[in-house]
């Protein structure tokens, strides 16, 4: 039987079993993600996945982290944490790697000492109520609404579990990010990367990928467009994901 899911360069991905399957979101953001480096010598630094359906984005974190290195995917949906867990034991790095089922705010509570040197999360998108027409795609809806988890609420826990010097990165549609990036200032998250992010040439922009820190710094900013007019993924898209896009 043929498996449903996606092949990278090192690890496969099933998403059968997820609300959210593979798509560019993760893949861009888990491919623009810088991570921190780390003395051997000392404890393993912590990541942490927010939201991890597939595992994918931990599974990218894991391929580009440094050995000496604990990832911690956590999600509401059992049947996402249960593929998270077969993918990452697949994965050629499961020993960095954690798949625990669990609310945000139920984590945070029990991981008041527990500092997080990188946070990573594709988070809901909607605050619209579910329509009949969507009934049938529940889980995927659950997945994309803010209702389980509002964006103050995520910016909040990430606030409370973020190390001083870490680093959280997110992706979020363009024409919702001012109002993320105005609450995360008044707790103390200053914006330091942002990447906004074209469909195609001469197109309103679609996401924002944004990194946030505590320790102000000048803002990086810069943009990308995924495919040309020709329909092609650019050369600018596939110099970012060519550690992991099977083809690039």
């Amino acid at each position: 039987m043929k498996r449903q899911g996606f092949q990278f360069k090192q690890f496969f991905v099933e998403h059968k079993d997820c609300a959210m399957k593979v798509g560019t979101d993760s893949i861009m953001l888990g491919s623009w993600v810088t991570c921190p480096t780390c003395n051997n010598d000392i404890a393993p630094q912590q990541f942490l996945d927010i939201g991890t359906g597939s595992g994918l984005l931990a599974i990218m974190l894991a391929q580009k982290s440094p050995a000496h290195t604990c990832i911690t995917g956590i999600d509401i949906d059992s049947d996402a944490i249960a593929q998270a867990k077969r993918n990452m034991a697949n994965s050629p790095w499961s020993e960095k790697l954690i798949a625990q089922q669990t609310s945000l705010q139920s984590f945070q509570k029990r991981e008041v000492d527990q500092k997080y040197r990188l946070i990573i999360s594709n988070p809901p998108y909607f605050n619209s109520p579910i329509s009949s027409e969507e009934k049938h795609t529940q889980k995927r809806v659950q997945a994309r609404q803010t209702s389980e988890l509002t964006h103050q609420s995520l910016l909040n826990n990430v606030a409370q579990l973020l190390a001083d010097n870490g680093m959280f990165y997110c992706v979020l549609p363009s024409d919702v990010c001012e109002a993320f990036i105005e609450y995360a200032n008044t707790i103390g998250l200053q914006l330091i990367k942002q990447l906004t992010v074209f469909s195609k040439p001469n197109t309103p922009a679609l996401r924002e990928l944004l990194a946030f820190g505590f320790e102000a710094r000048a803002l990086c900013t810069d943009s990308l467009t995924i495919y040309t007019e020709n329909h092609q993924y650019s050369a600018d898209y596939k110099a970012l994901c060519k550690d992991y896009y099977l083809n690039f």
